[in-house]
Parts: C-alpha cells; sequence; structure tokens
C-alpha cells in the first residue's frame, strides 16, 4: 500500500515505496475536486530524484505542495506549475501587536467592523481586488463568483472557524471595500493555527488593506492567539505589505499537479 495513515497528524499521511520504505509525510486535503498533498516533507536520507519517482507512480494526479527546490524537481519530471508562494508568519507572543492598533488610521468615511454580513456582500470588492493581471488571480476564491468560496470561508467549512479577529471595511454608504478572514486551522504555528485566509480590498480604497491587518493583528494580541499564518504569491506586492507588519518569511513552497 503506497499510503499509511501519520498518527501524529489529524490528516497526515506517509508516502511509502513498493517495498513499504517511508518516501514522504504530508497532510491530505481536497481542493476544487483534486487530492492535494499539502507539506509534503522528505523522509530523512531520502534522495529527491527517488522521490521524485515514487511521487509520479503513485499520486498521479494529486496536487503536491512542497519546498521550491522539490517542486522544481517535480515540474522538470513533467508535473505542471500551479503556485510559487510564501509562507510567512508573525509570532503575537514574542512581538505582540501594539494596542493602538485596535484603532487604526483610516481613509475618511471608512469604518472597520466584524464580519457582521453575507459572502455576497463581499463579493464586489474582492472581485475588484483580483483582476486578471494580479499575481493571485487563478488562486483567488472563484473569479466569476467568489461569494461561493467566501463563504465557504466565513462558515469554516474550508479552512476551519473563522476568527473574531476578522473583520469589514465599510464606506458611509454601507458598501464593503475590504476584508480580513481569518481562520483557525488545523495544526500549530507557523504552519497552521490562526491563518489569514483572505485579505483583500478594492483597488480605490487606499489605506484599507493596512488597516485591517493591523486591527486584525491588535485583536489577536488582546484574545492570546499566539501567531497568524499567511501564504502569499511570488511577486504579490502584499508581500511587502505583510513583512512591514512583522511577519516572517517561514517556507518557500512550489504547488504542481502531477
Amino acid at each position: 500500500m503506497p499510503l499509511a495513515d501519520d498518527p501524529g497528524r489529524p490528516a497526515g499521511r506517509v508516502l511509502l515505496d513498493r517495498a513499504g520504505e517511508e518516501i514522504a509525510r504530508f497532510d491530505e486535503h481536497e481542493r476544487d475536486d483534486r487530492r492535494v498533498a499539502d507539506l509534503f516533507e522528505l523522509a530523512d536520507g531520502v534522495a529527491p530524484e527517488r522521490a521524485v519517482r515514487v511521487a509520479l507512480e503513485e499520486l498521479g494526479g494529486w496536487r503536491i505542495s512542497a519546498h521550491e527546490r522539490f517542486g522544481r524537481l517535480l515540474v522538470v519530471a513533467g508535473a505542471r506549475p500551479r503556485r510559487h508562494g510564501h509562507v510567512m508568519s508573525r509570532d503575537l507572543v514574542r512581538d505582540p501587536a501594539p494596542p493602538e492598533w485596535l484603532e487604526p488610521p483610516l481613509p475618511h468615511r471608512v469604518r472597520l467592523t466584524a464580519v457582521d454580513r453575507p459572502a455576497i456582500d463581499l463579493a464586489p470588492a474582492c472581485r475588484a481586488a483580483y483582476p486578471p493581471e494580479h499575481p493571485d488571480y487563478h488562486h483567488s476564491p472563484t473569479p466569476d463568483r467568489p461569494e461561493l468560496e467566501l463563504d465557504e470561508i466565513i462558515s469554516g467549512q474550508l479552512m476551519g472557524p473563522l476568527l473574531g479577529c476578522s473583520g469589514l471595511a465599510v464606506g458611509d454608504d454601507g458598501t464593503v471595500l475590504g476584508a480580513v478572514l481569518v481562520n483557525r486551522t488545523k495544526g500549530v504555528p507557523p504552519m497552521g493555527g490562526p491563518w489569514i485566509a483572505q485579505l483583500f480590498r478594492r483597488p480605490d480604497a487606499r489605506g484599507v488593506g493596512s488597516a485591517l491587518l493591523r486591527r486584525a493583528l491588535a485583536l489577536a494580541t488582546c484574545d492570546g492567539l499566539p501567531a497568524i499564518g499567511l501564504a502569499v504569491t511570488h511577486g504579490n506586492p502584499a508581500a511587502r505589505l505583510y513583512a512591514a507588519h512583522g511577519f516572517a518569511d517561514v517556507l518557500e513552497s512550489l504547488t504542481v499537479e502531477l
């Protein structure tokens, strides 16, 4: 059997070769009707080239998210690259957010609220935030109907329960201008735990993204959360915003389809 359960992780799986020797460990998920091997890590002493061969033999049709160098080897072997990304994390124990971030500076006639409305109200801002030329266009919530994935995030179906440090930026006419959605994912920081599933704003709502992020970090600090993580696509200018707010690189990854 090429796959076995990893008893130390709820969604953990172990990839074995035909002789039953351990090749790698990963978390198994399903996304876009495709099986996903997330956080793919080679076992000690296993040569990457050998792991590539076993992955191609046993995980055909899967999506694999692994360290960037191993992902490149899979691409050379015929896998299709999907997303070159960075996992970033801010440690809120050693680096708590300052209390003044609870009320960050805001553009005129904008207020921050809890996530107190349905996903359909967030969809126009989300759609505007990810135009076709954006690095995350193909990784954003479904471009034509973003409310579908946003509803799964808000309801907790996709990534775990929505946390109270999530929030919306709302104009004086009640229109949603941006949102930060933070979920409690499985696992522990920096690769799991509290996680920013989405942070977006309308292109004309400058200053809203940083305000939402600051408030989320301050609320998370007040709630005693140990850290907040996120994933950002390579080349996305939002990485500079995260770095400026205390997020540090944890992992550079490449997601491929076999």
